[in-house]
């Protein structure tokens, strides 16, 4: 197998998107970090499930599952609260150290959620310092939530195809994720089943996370209108929110 024996760290903002990649986790058993519960506006955390997919599969949690709620990190990105974002990068690293990786995958930079591209930011950040303070050669991989491959994407990336078997399995797992089943439905609708049945990772280079959007983002449109349905008080932006934390993050110096 391609990295056989490379140990491989898994780092996602929500529970849930371990199963975008169930064949890659199952087959390569990252440590595995997640950066919120998964609790939405219920205050439910979903993490025993994901925990349940993760233990099945042979993998492992690290230290940090759940780490904030997804009202706590919403809250965080729009008071700019670093000082709890430091807590957080602070423990991720004390964790890694100990863990020492060869390879780390994480969510992708794609505009879709905050969550997820402050999980870019960090991991960048993360494999920078590992990389310059601790002389610690790691190679960088990301992997889409919200959209699919391109042929421009899939030619660089690296994908793992799943027999019927591997995926239904898969589809299983999705089917007992209660508060994903119907996410994994419309996306199936969606896209095909094909468009499951390959599992890709992509090289990020030079573990870039600096984004150029040719649009707004759609966090930003989507919490728009939410303000104009009088659910949201404020929006996140990535002007106003988003790049500072980003320039932040570029800047930290860690504590460990």
């Amino acid at each position: 197998m391609l990295f056989s024996d490379k140990k491989i760290a898994l780092i996602i903002g929500h529970p849930g998107h371990e199963l975008r990649l169930y064949k890659f986790v199952e087959l390569y058993k990252p440590r595995v970090y997640v950066i919120t519960d998964g609790s939405g506006n219920t205050g439910h955390s979903r993490m025993y499930n994901t925990i349940n997919i993760i233990e099945q599969l042979g993998a492992e949690v690290s230290t940090i599952a759940g780490y904030f709620s997804d009202k706590e990190i919403y809250r965080i990105i729009l008071e700019q609260d670093f000082t709890s974002a430091s807590r957080l990068l602070n423990d991720m690293m004390k964790d890694l150290i100990s863990f020492s990786p060869d390879i780390i995958v994480g969510d992708a930079l794609e505009g879709f959620s905050p969550t997820h591209d402050l999980c870019r930011y960090i991991i960048s950040k993360l494999t920078t310092e590992l990389t310059q303070k601790h002389h610690v050669k790691i190679d960088g991989y990301d992997f889409l939530l919200d959209g699919m491959m391109t042929k421009e994407d899939s030619n660089s990336a690296i994908g793992i195809e799943l027999s019927d078997q591997d995926f239904l399995r898969k589809y299983k797992a999705a089917e007992a994720y209660q508060e994903l089943a119907y996410e994994m439905k419309v996306a199936i609708d969606k896209f095909g089943e094909a468009a499951f049945k390959t599992e890709y990772i992509r090289p990020v280079l030079n573990n870039a996370s600096n984004p150029v959007w040719s649009d707004i983002p759609f966090y930003e449109k989507y919490g728009m209108e939410k303000i104009k349905a009088g659910v949201y008080k404020e929006a996140i932006t990535y002007q106003h929110h988003m790049k500072p934390f980003l320039e932040w993050i570029n800047q930290y110096s860690f504590d460990y």
